[in-house]
């Protein structure tokens, strides 16, 4: 996926989400959010890959200190004119995610709805931790790798295919890097690197447990001043449901 071409004027972005760009899904959204990382009007926050500015305006409309920052040019520039037609005064930044040069640091930063496969997910998340506050929260939004192949394993037809060593999804009919896909260890993993520690993780927008059949995985991380990642997080603590193996595996599938 070329990323620049498909976030521009002359991508599909914005056509192909059309269906989930709706007030009610904007609205839980932003509830879900507010919830998650307890938003407080006090507090200085960051939507990061903003994107067309959704959730950044509807919670400037809130009355949240909040910027957006985003790559396309296009996007934003849809943003900062929404923006305007509200009057509402926000900080829109032109910035790559892995070049983030901001001379301010933020208390609460989210990365919501992402394609967080298109990232190098390590320079990514070592970028957002540099503008965030000590004690502050990072939520990120990614899809479900398992609801992705459970998806593809029904819909053979699909014009997609998931490639097991690289755990990429590709096009069929093209070649090339496709977008990567994580699972919670390994996004744990880049958290502590970071000294992000995770404290709470949801399998959708209704703060549901994370299981095999969650629909996105999001996961929500605190920095902590002197965390050095080497404690692994305890999963029964976080809500998440874990599949033990059967005696004979085969005898599931």
């Amino acid at each position: 996926m070329n990323s620049k071409q498909y976030y521009s004027s002359k991508g599909s972005y914005l056509k192909e989400h059309k269906k989930y760009f709706s007030h009610q899904q904007l609205k839980k959204d932003v509830d879900f959010l507010i919830s998650a990382l307890k938003l407080k009007k006090t507090d200085r926050i960051l939507d990061l890959a903003c994107g067309h500015g959704r959730h950044t305006i509807e919670l400037k409309k809130k009355g949240f200190d909040i910027e957006g920052l985003d790559f396309s040019n296009h996007l934003l520039e849809i943003a900062e004119e929404q923006a305007r037609q509200k009057n509402l005064k926000i900080n829109f930044y032109k910035q790559d995610i892995h070049k983030i040069n901001l001379q301010k640091k933020y208390d609460k930063i989210f990365l919501f709805f992402s394609e967080f496969g298109l990232f190098d997910a390590e320079k990514a998340l070592k970028n957002t931790a540099k503008i965030l506050k000590d004690n502050g929260l990072f939520l990120l939004d990614c899809d479900n790798v398992f609801r992705v192949v459970r998806y593809l394993t029904k819909h053979p037809r699909a014009p997609y295919q998931f490639d097991f060593i690289k755990m990429e999804l590709k096009e069929k009919r093209k070649s090339g890097k496709g977008v990567r896909y994580y699972t919670f260890p390994e996004l744990e993993r880049f958290f502590n690197n970071n000294k992000l520690r995770v404290f709470s993780i949801y399998g959708n927008y209704e703060k549901e447990k994370l299981n095999i059949n969650s629909k996105r995985m999001i996961i929500v991380g605190k920095k902590v001043k002197g965390f050095t990642g080497d404690s692994s997080t305890d999963s029964n603590s976080l809500g998440i449901t874990r599949y033990a193996a059967q005696s004979n595996p085969s005898s599931s599938f």
